[in-house]
């Protein structure tokens, strides 16, 4: 029998029969490993929430995370998916991830090693490591990114003309607390799918059919908003009793009433089924399904 490890359980959907040994990682611990003029070092143990590091990382005037406020789970389970939010990914303040191997071995897997891509890395596709800690490299001087549409528009306004990243960190919880729901009162586990990124040449085709839609170049094609393309096609509106769409942002499902995973994965199929029959773009989800 494998095994799985995890975090605060928020981005999975476990089904009724789990042939895994599951166990929850608690190791805590938040320490300065070295300074310098600029930067700071800090080892954070795998068990500690994710928001909270992130605010006391603001607070102590360590900057680099400010954009990733807010987001469920713990710290550990932040780089198996690369985690990211308004214009930042976690991968840019990683300096290395401490891992416990198979046969026993601990060892510090940098970040080139880590091979992180878009809600991607070595973790999300070997299960084998178990990651006990994760050391960032965080700024003393902030370089606030901004970029992001929304984010920018939220900052509209204030006094200063550069924000801080206290200002950056509050702008990005306000957006997220109008936006989405609080998993503790409506069942959720966050982005549904991924954001697709798709060819140049058929970026080209597609937007040449579907005037308006949104796209950032990457460097190995065009990202588009799966959020866009789930409203366009319909799907706030085509929720069942026990499953619906999130009124503000049609990327999360709520679970109403569903007692099955196989309820849910139903309805993702479905959702898969219809953009590609519009779009031809495939949707990949984003949370993981645990057997």
């Amino acid at each position: 029998m494998s095994f799985f490890v995890l975090g605060q359980g928020s981005n999975i959907i476990p089904h009724p029969h789990v042939n895994k040994f599951v166990c929850q990682l608690s190791l805590r611990g938040v320490e300065i490993v070295r300074e310098t003029t600029d930067e700071v070092f800090v080892k954070v143990a795998a068990g500690e929430s994710w928001h909270e590091f992130v605010m006391s990382a603001v607070c102590n005037k360590w900057y680099g995370l400010e954009n990733l406020a807010l987001i469920p789970g713990s710290v550990g389970a932040a780089p198996v998916q690369n985690i990211g939010a308004y214009g930042v990914e976690v991968a840019s303040a990683i300096q290395h991830v401490e891992v416990l191997s198979l046969n026993s071995e601990i060892q510090n897997i940098s970040v080139e090693a880590c091979e992180f891509g878009y809600r991607d890395s070595i973790f999300k596709r070997n299960r084998n490591q178990i990651i006990l800690a994760v050391q960032f490299r965080l700024q003393k001087k902030a370089k606030v990114v901004v970029e992001y549409p929304q984010l920018k528009q939220q900052l509209t306004g204030l006094s200063s003309v550069i924000p801080t990243p206290q200002q950056i960190a509050a702008a990005v919880i306000q957006i997220r607390q109008a936006k989405l729901p609080d998993p503790s009162r409506d069942a959720n586990v966050g982005s549904l799918f991924k954001n697709p990124i798709v060819s140049h040449k058929a970026a080209a085709l597609i937007m040449s059919k579907h005037k308006g839609l949104v796209q950032y170049p990457q460097h190995n094609g065009v990202k588009l908003s799966a959020a866009q393309l789930i409203d366009r096609a319909g799907w706030k509106n085509k929720g069942t009793n026990a499953i619906e769409c999130w009124p503000t942002q049609p990327l999360v499902i709520v679970n109403k009433s569903a007692t099955q995973a196989t309820e849910i994965i139903a309805f993702a199929d479905a959702m898969k089924a219809d953009i590609y029959k519009r779009y031809e773009v495939e949707l990949e989800l984003e949370p993981y399904e645990l057997f």
